[in-house]
Formats: C-alpha cells, sequence, structure tokens
C-alpha cells in the first residue's frame, strides 16, 4: 500500500484518489471489520459536516489533520491515528454543530461495503429481507427502517431477497432510480462508475421509477431493465434471472454481451482498469461464465479464445487490442 489508511480514507472522501488509490482504499476497508468500522465511524462525521454546509471548511480541517498526521511519527499504531482525527474533527464541528452532528449520526442505522468479490457479503435487514453485496459496494439503511416503509441506499450491486410485508414497500434508492417492491426477490447493478443501471427480476413484481423518465416501468419475473446514464435511453431484455445473480456464489455469467460491458463488470470484482484500444472490438460480443477464483490472467486467456485479442496487465490496468 503506497499509502497509510489515514491518509487513503481522508482523500477517498474528498474524491482525491487515482485508480491505484481507490483499489489501495478498498483493499484496506476490506481486509476486516474493525477497518470498516473506523472508515463508517469517520465519514459519519464527515458527512454530518457536510449536510451543514460547511464545505470548506471541513476540507481545510481534513488538510490540517493530514499535515498534522506527517509529522508525528510513523511508529504510532493506524488506531491511534483514527481516535486522533475523529476526536480533532469533532471539535472541529463542535461549536456549531454539535447537536445536529449528534442526531445526523444517530440517523444512519448500519453501512456496510462489499467483500472482494470471491464470497457475497450476507446481510440480514431487521425484518429478515437478505441483501447480497457485490465487490466495492456501498450498503446502508436508516434508523427510520421498518417505520412506516423499508428504504435502503446502494452505490454497487446487490442481490436482495425481500421480506413480505404489503403494508410496507421496500424501496432501494440509487443516485438515479427508486426501486419497489412489496416481497420479492431481484438483482441490482448501480455502480456510480458505470453508463449502465440495470435491474434483473427474479420473483414478484417491482415498479422502477428513473430520472429522466416520465413513466414507472413495471418489471416481471426473467425481465431485466437498462438505463443507459449517458443517453437516458432504456431496455427491456427477457432473460435467464438466475445466470445474473450467480456472481453471489462466486460465478459470473456473461451472455451474449460486448466485451466493454463484460470488462466493465470484471474491473469492478477485480479491481483492475481496463483500455481496449479499439471501437470495433468493444462490440464484439462473448458468452461465458467465469469463476471468481481464476486469476485475471486466466480470464483473459479464456476472452482469447473466442475474441482473438492481445493484452498486456500492468499492475492493476490492463491494455486490450487486436491482433
Amino acid at each position: 500500500m503506497k499509502e497509510e489508511p489515514f491518509e487513503l480514507i481522508i482523500k477517498y472522501l474528498q474524491g482525491q484518489l487515482d485508480e491505484q488509490g481507490i483499489n489501495d482504499f478498498y483493499s484496506w476497508v476490506n481486509e476486516n471489520a474493525e477497518n470498516k468500522k473506523v472508515f463508517f465511524e469517520t465519514k459519519a462525521i464527515y458527512d454530518a459536516c457536510h449536510s451543514n454546509k460547511m464545505h470548506d471548511d471541513i476540507d481545510k480541517s481534513w488538510n490540517r489533520l493530514l499535515k498534522k498526521k506527517n509529522n508525528r511519527q510513523k511508529k504510532i499504531k493506524w488506531l491511534q491515528f483514527g481516535n486522533y482525527a475523529a476526536v480533532s474533527f469533532i471539535t472541529v464541528c463542535l461549536t456549531s454543530l454539535f447537536l445536529t452532528l449528534n442526531k445526523e449520526e444517530d440517523k444512519i442505522a448500519t453501512r456496510y461495503i462489499g467483500g472482494d468479490g470471491l464470497n457475497a457479503d450476507i446481510v440480514e435487514l431487521p425484518d429478515g429481507t437478505q441483501v447480497c453485496l457485490g465487490s466495492k459496494t456501498v450498503f446502508y439503511y436508516e434508523n427510520d427502517y421498518g417505520k412506516r416503509q423499508r428504504t435502503v441506499y446502494l452505490e454497487g450491486e446487490a442481490y436482495f431477497v425481500v421480506a413480505k410485508q404489503k403494508d410496507k414497500p421496500f424501496i432501494v434508492k440509487t443516485k438515479e432510480q427508486n426501486i419497489e417492491a412489496l416481497g420479492t426477490k431481484f438483482n441490482v447493478t448501480a455502480y456510480a462508475s458505470d453508463s449502465l443501471l440495470t435491474t434483473t427480476l427474479l420473483e414478484g413484481v417491482v415498479r422502477l421509477t428513473t430520472d429522466n423518465i416520465s413513466h414507472q416501468t413495471v418489471l416481471r419475473p426473467n425481465q431485466q431493465f437498462i438505463y443507459n446514464r449517458n443517453t437516458h435511453l432504456t431496455d427491456i431484455k427477457k432473460v435467464d434471472a438466475k445466470q445474473f445473480t450467480a456472481w453471489t456464489t462466486g460465478y459470473y455469467y456473461f451472455p451474449e454481451q460486448s466485451l466493454e460491458a463484460m470488462l466493465y463488470r470484471l474491473s469492478h470484482v477485480y479491481g483492475v482498469q481496463f483500455t481496449v484500444e479499439s471501437d470495433a472490438l468493444n462490440k464484439r460480443t462473448f458468452t461465458g461464465t467465469f469463476y471468481r477464483g481464476q486469476s485475471i490472467k486466466d480470464i483473459m486467456e479464456i476472452i482469447n479464445l473466442s475474441i482473438p485479442i492481445k493484452y498486456k496487465i500492468d499492475d492493476h490496468h490492463i491494455t486490450v487490442s487486436e491482433i
């Protein structure tokens, strides 16, 4: 790891990490439960202050903390840095935000970050709903969950098995979309960096409300809704929905999918960045199943059997070109 966790967590929250830094951050935060706890406790403070329009002061405070940290001896343990950051940052916000800060911290019940994609992290919500979290996925719900409705927030990929409560709709909120269900099984892929937002229904019925789309969409079993964030176009396909939830057991199925879409998905699973040096190559299609236990080199070799390519792996970056 090129940077220490304290630096990573600050720069991640400020959006200052490059591709390598983001990969380092996810590796650290998924290392153990304590790391996740430290991150979310720090982020709760950061979010609370930002929600009160103190952006400039907060950024300056983080930078001061980072500067002080760099001046301290490197032998000090990360946990000590985490405590120092929390105490110092709370002090910055304390005068004007004490009551509001406590309120905002209390609002979030629990947050989770998905693991490495080999084994899905499974979360059970208070009503018995089960959620399988994909690689590098952020998921949370608030303290009022289950009172009038059941609302959760997602950035990444998750498979939902929703407990039935007819009087309390279950709603998944992503950046551009609300997905509502009473009791059902469905999969959502909504990574912030992807151009496509995809919902696949296994059982029951879901209703989707999407930004820039005037009408709601109702999905039936084995239907898949795809929304293109760049063009605002939508598509509904008939699919074998079970194949799109195989990732929960470590298997990734690609049914007649473009190389571009497939590499998007693999980039999340393996924490790598792809550069394809051909638009025509990006449009080539591939059908196959990969297991997360396979190395990225093995997978590139398998792709090469179907689509003749040249590829170069340089740490966390892979360049793909035509032969």
